[in-house]
């Protein structure tokens, strides 16, 4: 297993690009990989809900994972969601098999550690065990909502990353709501334990309040954008306020027919894939297709501003 330093900065929710017959396109998985390397992005969060993680097998899960290592060949870090199966000796399983494709974290969805119906003090309990069981390998967290929404308080993920002792290195926050990213941070200070936020319109705010970056389902249609503004926040304020601004303006682009409207938007920038999706999502109209092209050029022109 990996150890690179998890630098500030974007980590995009890599997509699995499809055939039109359903199967995995490695060629387009390699290539949008390339592309959000290049786009200056600091990680990648493979094999993760927008991955169509729960469309995958557990071989599949695997494969794009070693992909991922391989074709990110140390230029950036890759973590990958773990502690899936039916049982927890499987989940258990999952997350050695991750760690072993060679991954620099394996992520854990905190709505697969326990049930829905669990309290803090259960999981507390779960992840004490999962550490326990699972040696020196580094984890994350994710608070993944999907099949439900599990957001882990600031006192409690505080506990945990003194219980974990270095080793909780990656948190993808989904609260969407800037005073208890800074509760989180508080509690969090001083443990290792980076937090990337998944919410688009707290992102500054959350820079300036201390999180390590973004990582959400936006990198999949201006990552250099984003990386440009998890750069410039403090030495370029007003640049920082403008491509937050514009952000907030074109967020319902992004929430639209996800991650159908990625692909077709990732297409257009130059990524040789299909909008194929095992997730059910329509397709997009004739009209739609239009108002994304125009979305794109205007993400175009924005980036030539800076």
């Amino acid at each position: 297993m990996n150890e690179r330093e998890f630098k500030d900065g974007v980590w995009p929710v890599v997509l699995t690009p499809f055939r039109e017959d359903g199967k995995i396109d490695f060629p387009a998985y390699r290539a949008l990989l390339e592309y959000y390397i290049a786009n200056g992005v600091t990680g990648l969060f493979a094999v993760c809900l927008s991955s169509e993680l729960y469309e995958l097998t557990a071989a599949e899960r695997l494969e794009l994972a070693r992909e991922a290592v391989a074709v990110a060949a140390g230029r950036v870090p890759v973590v990958t969601c773990g502690c899936l199966g039916n049982s927890e000796a499987e989940k258990l399983q999952s997350v050695f098999d991750m760690a072993a494709c060679g991954v620099d974290a394996v992520v854990i969805p905190a709505c697969q550690l326990v049930p829905q119906e669990a309290d803090d003090a259960a999981f507390r309990e779960a992840f004490g065990r999962l550490l326990a069981a699972t040696a020196e390998i580094r984890l994350g967290l994710y608070e993944c909502p999907v099949p439900y929404h599990r957001l882990v308080a600031p006192a409690l993920l505080g506990e945990l990353a003194r219980m974990a002792q270095g080793r909780l290195a990656f948190l993808k926050d989904t609260c969407c709501d800037a005073a208890v990213i800074a509760e989180k941070l508080a509690a969090s200070a001083g443990t290792g334990l980076k937090l990337y936020n998944a919410n688009l319109t707290t992102c500054l705010e959350s820079l300036e309040l201390g999180a390590a970056g973004y990582s959400g389902t936006s990198a999949n249609f201006y990552p250099g954008l984003l990386s440009e503004e998890c750069a410039c926040f403090r030495g370029d304020p007003a640049r920082a306020r403008e491509l937050q601004d514009f952000f907030n303006l074109v967020q319902r682009h992004v929430e639209f027919k996800y991650p159908r409207s990625a692909k077709l938007f990732l297409k257009e920038c130059g990524v040789p894939m299909t909008d194929f999706c095992r997730v059910a999502c329509d397709r997009l109209s004739g009209e739609q297709l239009i108002q994304l092209k125009t979305f794109h050029s205007h993400v175009e022109k924005m980036g030539k501003g800076k």
